[in-house]
């Protein structure tokens, strides 16, 4: 999907956030699209996600709004070389990476966007 192409259910989404949410939604999307042109998006599970290739099953990441703030989630975070020390977590695949850390570390966001791509298959040994 082109970056000035929304599908109805992520205009949907992004029309049921706060002021505030949707403009960090907003941001977030424009650092994943513009780390990888070939993302598609759509609402999967309460959240705008990404993939490439239509492989939702092995979707790269997430927008999500929860009471505590705004997120960039990764599906398989667990996996990705963090050298700026931006993803949070301990979960066994997923790693976020808070609004305020993407709009500080605009460049890591985007080589970890990469990555995912790169590593959208992988699995844990």
């Amino acid at each position: 999907m082109a970056t000035d192409e929304v599908a109805d259910d992520v205009r949907d989404w992004l029309s049921r956030l706060g002021l505030e949410a949707r403009s960090e939604a907003a941001r977030l999307v424009e650092v994943v699209v513009t780390a990888e042109p070939r993302v598609q998006q759509a609402v999967k599970w309460g959240r705008l996600t990404f993939t490439v290739r239509d492989d939702w099953h092995h979707w790269l990441c997430a927008v999500a709004v929860t009471r505590k703030g705004t997120k960039l989630v990764f599906h398989k975070g667990a996996l990705l070389r963090d050298p700026g020390g931006v993803l949070k977590g301990t979960g066994r695949y997923l790693r976020e990476v808070p609004y305020a850390g993407v709009e500080n570390s605009r460049d890591a966001v985007a080589a970890l966007v990469r990555e995912a791509v790169r590593r959208q298959t992988d699995m844990l040994d």
